[in-house]
C-alpha cells in the first residue's frame, strides 16, 4: 500500500509537474484543470495556448473531430497510468469507480437533465442505435428523418428497413424550410419515431426551441418517439435537454466539447426509461440478477451501459466539461455565433452562396456553396495540403464546411476565404 502511494505521487510529479499533490480523485483532478485556466488576460489567447492544433492549423474541423486541450489529455494520462498500478486493487478500484457517476451528474447539471437520465456512451452513433433499436418494429412502421443527416442517422434506418420493413420518410431541413410543417405532412398512423438533427452537419441549421416545442405537441399525444441527433449541439449552440422536450438525445464528447475521442452520452426522459427498450445488454446493466433466470435493470439510463469501461477517457470527458465551464459556456456560444456571423458575411463579400441559415437557426457550422463546377473535395485537399487549413466537404458537391469554434479567429477566417479564392482563380 505504501509503495503504491509513493509510485503515484512520483507519477503525478513527473507527468503533471504538480509537486506535493496528495492522492486525489477525478473530481479533484478536474478542479486542477480549472485552476490551470485562470483567466487573467485575453481568454481566447489563453485557451488557444492549451490547444496545440489551434497554432498548427487553421482548424475548422470541430464538426468532424476536434482537438482536446492539453490539460484534458493530462487527466486521461494520469488516470490511465494510476489505474494500471493495480486495476483490481481495492484502493485503486475504489478511487476509479466514482468516475462514471460523477460524469453523469456533471453532464446532467450542464445539459439540463437529471443524473438518472444520462447514459455514458462512446459516440453519438451509439446513442442513435440505442434509440433506433428501442422499439419493437414491425413491417410497415415508419420513421421520419430529414434530407440533411449524417450517415449515422441514416444507416441504422436502412438496417431496420432491410431487417424489419421499416419505411423511411424524409422532410426538408434546408435553411428556411418549415421542418415542423414537413413532419406534420408526413405523419401517419404508422409513424413510430421522428429522429432528426439538433444541428445539421450538412448545412449548420439548428433546430430552435420554438420548433422543437411545436414538434413535441405534434408527436406526444400519439405516443410517437422524438429523438435528436446532437453530435453538433452542446458547445456549439445553447442546449437544454428538458427545454427541447425530446424523448431522447444522442451526443458525443469529441466535437464541440473538446473531450477525448470515444466518449459520448445518451439522454432519455426518465418517464420514458421503461419504454425505451434495450436491444443490447451486459454486465452492469442490471440492479440485480441470479442464475435462475431473474434480473432487474438499473432504474436509470445507466442501464444502457455495460461491460468494462475506459474510465480514464471518461475522466478526461469530465475534465473537458470543467475546462469549458471555466471558460463559460455562454461566452463560448456567444463567440461561436459572432464568428459564424463574420464567416457568413465573408461569404457574401466573396460572392459565395450559403447553405447555412443566418440569424435564427444559425450555428457554428458554416457551409459555403461554391461556384458552379467547383469540387469541394478538391478544395478541401488543396487547403489542407498547401495551406494547413482544415475544413470539410459535405453532402452536396459544391458545399464546403467551416466549423467555427470559439478558439478560431477573424484572421483565420480571412485566411481561409483568401485560400479558397486563390484556389478558385488559379
Amino acid at each position: 500500500m505504501a509503495r503504491q502511494g509513493r509510485s503515484r505521487r512520483q507519477f503525478l510529479t513527473q507527468s503533471l509537474a504538480l509537486a506535493a499533490v496528495p492522492a486525489v480523485g477525478v473530481s479533484a483532478l478536474a478542479s486542477l484543470v480549472g485552476c490551470r485556466q485562470s483567466r487573467t488576460g485575453d481568454w481566447v489567447d489563453e485557451a488557444r495556448a492549451e490547444i496545440p492544433a489551434a497554432s498548427r492549423y487553421g482548424y475548422f474541423q470541430t464538426a468532424g473531430i476536434a482537438p482536446s486541450p492539453t490539460p484534458v489529455l493530462d487527466v486521461v494520462a494520469e488516470r490511465l497510468h494510476y489505474q494500471n498500478l493495480g486495476p483490481a486493487a481495492g484502493d485503486i478500484f475504489g478511487e476509479m469507480s466514482p468516475i462514471e457517476p460523477n460524469l453523469r451528474a456533471h453532464l446532467a447539471s450542464i445539459f439540463g437533465a437529471h443524473p438518472e437520465e444520462v447514459a455514458l456512451t462512446h459516440s453519438t452513433s451509439e446513442g442513435i442505435n440505442i434509440a433506433s433499436w428501442s422499439l419493437n418494429w414491425t413491417d410497415g412502421d415508419e420513421v421520419i428523418i430529414t434530407n440533411q443527416e449524417h450517415p449515422s442517422n441514416v444507416i441504422p434506418w436502412y438496417n431496420l428497413r432491410d431487417r424489419f420493413g421499416v419505411q423511411i420518410r424524409a422532410v426538408d431541413f434546408s435553411a428556411g424550410a418549415d421542418v415542423v410543417a414537413g413532419i406534420q405532412s408526413e405523419l401517419s398512423g404508422r409513424t413510430r419515431m421522428v429522429s432528426i438533427p439538433h444541428v445539421s452537419r450538412n448545412n449548420g441549421r439548428a433546430l430552435t426551441l420554438q420548433e422543437s416545442g411545436r414538434i413535441v405537441k405534434l408527436l406526444r399525444p400519439g405516443g410517437i418517439r422524438y429523438h435528436l441527433d446532437g453530435a453538433q449541439g452542446p458547445g456549439c449552440v445553447d442546449f437544454d435537454f428538458h427545454a427541447l422536450g425530446c424523448d431522447a438525445y444522442s451526443t458525443c464528447g469529441h466535437k464541440w466539447l473538446l473531450g477525448p475521442k470515444g466518449t459520448g452520452a445518451f439522454l432519455v426522459r426518465r418517464e420514458m426509461l421503461d419504454e425505451t427498450l434495450m436491444s443490447w445488454t451486459g454486465a452492469h446493466s442490471h440492479a440485480s440478477m441470479d442464475y435462475d433466470g431473474s434480473y432487474e435493470l438499473l432504474p436509470a439510463a445507466a442501464r444502457y451501459e455495460f461491460g468494462t469501461r475506459a474510465l480514464a477517457d471518461f475522466a478526461g470527458f469530465d475534465a473537458a466539461l470543467s475546462w469549458m465551464e471555466n471558460l463559460g459556456f455562454d461566452r463560448v456560444v456567444s463567440r461561436v455565433q459572432e464568428l459564424a456571423g463574420y464567416a457568413a458575411e465573408s461569404a457574401r463579400r466573396f460572392g459565395y452562396g450559403l447553405a447555412s441559415p443566418v440569424g435564427e437557426g444559425a450555428s457554428g457550422v458554416v457551409v459555403l456553396t461554391l461556384p458552379d463546377g467547383t469540387d469541394a473535395t478538391k478544395v478541401y485537399n488543396q487547403l489542407a495540403e498547401r495551406e494547413g487549413i482544415l475544413g470539410s466537404p459535405v453532402r452536396s458537391p459544391r458545399d464546403f464546411r467551416l466549423a467555427v469554434h470559439f478558439f478560431n479567429t477573424h484572421d483565420e477566417i480571412d485566411a481561409a476565404f483568401g485560400a479558397i479564392e486563390r484556389y478558385l482563380t488559379q
